[in-house]
């Protein structure tokens, strides 16, 4: 994904880079949906004969508008802005719009890696992941991640590597 190159050091390779499952826009495109409907009918409803009736009628579509700019285009925003990113070093959560945060946890420190999946998120093969590190912070919780366990293997592996490394080792075989 080239959007995640730009996050990374220069000792630093791409192992996997992740947005947030699309499903956290399903609400949100609902939301949509249902403002432009009630727009529609109230733009329907409206009396195209009346002098104020052009007037109600730039509200409805303004009202609507700004609905829409906030329910559905400042989220999606948001979520193109989440990025979840693993590298040879550390694992790296990067969100926010116009206000950015980020979190990482360098490989060497991850303690433990937990997913969290119900049964409509195994169906649509999202889930949440926790990564427990030995570091003042504690915890990284990642949700809406795409494939989970998969992200999970793929963090395993990249900390047993890491840490190999880092003890002149050869990593085991999970």
């Amino acid at each position: 994904m080239h959007y995640a190159h730009r996050y990374l050091a220069e000792d630093e390779e791409l192992v996997y880079a992740t947005r947030q499952h699309w499903t956290e826009l399903v609400g949100e495109f609902v939301l949509l949906a249902v403002t432009w409907t009630v727009a529609g009918a109230l733009l329907w409803a409206v009396p195209s004969g009346e002098d104020w009736g052009r007037v109600a009628v730039y509200a409805v579509l303004g009202l609507a508008l700004a609905a829409s700019l906030w329910l559905w285009l400042i989220p999606l925003l948001q979520w193109r802005g989440t990025v979840y990113v693993l590298t040879t070093k550390r694992i790296y959560k990067r969100s926010g719009f116009l206000t950015k945060t980020g979190r990482s946890i360098p490989l060497v420190r991850v303690n433990d890696v937990s997913f969290r999946a119900t049964l409509w998120e195994r169906i649509l093969r999202e889930g949440t992941l926790t990564i427990q590190s030995a570091s003042e912070q504690g915890m990284l919780t990642l949700r809406h991640v795409p494939d989970p366990e998969g992200f999970k293997g793929r963090i395993y592996q990249a900390a047993d590597a890491e840490q190999a490394h880092q003890g002149g080792v050869t990593p085991p075989v999970r």
